[in-house]
């Protein structure tokens, strides 16, 4: 089953290991040249957390986690309780789009691997926008035919295993048009097959 508690003990025993995955890596990479000492973070679908323990080495004042698994959210508290970042890391449970009203802007949000999992991309972003004070950092797959392959089966696989999630494909430039249209300019961006990671900066509003 997709985002569950094993599934999150298995990343996180990777990550004990390997560090960061390669996607969540070069998010780290855009990020590490802005100003994060005494900031706040959103990281929406956090999973294990790695970005926010990043956030948080990196002098980062405080993260929130918002996360519709449950079991990767207990991952994520427990590390926090296990490295003393309790008074510093926020968690809460539910789809972003709605339960992001219990928190107040922050700095940064992230979306690492995040805007496929909903059928409605503007949504998602347009509420990132508005809740970031000034950057908005996201992963999100590349299109074309190898990208509509790859979603169709994981959808297809995803319905043998019969689990509800489903993987949504969306227009590159549609994505980025949304940013634009809500005063951000891209600042950084990087490919690691099949993702696109970039990283947006407010400028205006």
């Amino acid at each position: 089953m997709f985002f569950d508690r094993k599934t999150a003990k298995k990343e996180y025993r990777q990550y004990i290991k390997k560090g960061p995955s390669r996607v969540t890596s070069k998010i780290i990479q855009q990020l590490t040249n802005q100003n994060i000492e005494g900031k706040s973070l959103i990281d929406v679908g956090g999973g294990i957390g790695a970005l926010q323990w990043w956030f948080l080495q990196m002098g980062g004042a405080k993260t929130t986690a918002i996360d519709a698994s449950s079991g990767y959210l207990q991952q994520a508290e427990e590390h926090a309780t296990e490295n003393d970042w309790d008074a510093r890391a926020n968690f809460i449970f539910g789809d972003y789009t709605v339960v992001h009203t219990q928190v107040v802007r922050a700095d940064y949000i992230t979306l690492d691997k995040v805007v496929c999992c909903y059928p409605n991309f503007k949504e998602i972003l347009e509420t990132s926008c508005h809740k970031a004070r000034t950057h908005v950092a996201l992963s999100y797959p590349i299109d074309g035919i190898i990208s509509r392959v790859i979603t169709w089966f994981g959808a297809l696989f995803a319905k043998l295993k019969s689990n509800s999630f489903r993987p949504y494909l969306h227009p590159v430039n549609k994505i980025r048009e949304v940013f634009e249209q809500q005063g951000y300019e891209r600042i950084s961006h990087s490919l690691a097959f099949p993702w696109h990671i970039e990283t947006y900066r407010r400028i205006k509003g």
